[in-house]
């Protein structure tokens, strides 16, 4: 899951960067794809245990927390 450029380098503009390289808008890639798997395997181990199938917004966010 590869998020646009274009979008990370605006969250990037919105939080106060003035100047950006692109190697800093790709790790931020990967950061946010990391953190998306991470959430989202705990989101499911989540679900799993309270033996639902379909994954809840209560999942992810007692994954998040």
């Amino acid at each position: 899951m590869k998020l646009p450029l274009a979008t990370l380098e605006r969250i990037m503009r919105n939080a106060g960067a003035k100047k950006l390289t692109e190697d800093a808008v790709k790790r931020l890639n990967i950061e946010v794809e990391e953190l998306a798997d991470e959430i989202a395997r705990e989101a499911i181990e989540v679900c799993n245990a309270d033996g639902r199938k379909k994954l809840s917004l209560e999942d992810i966010r007692e994954a998040s927390e």
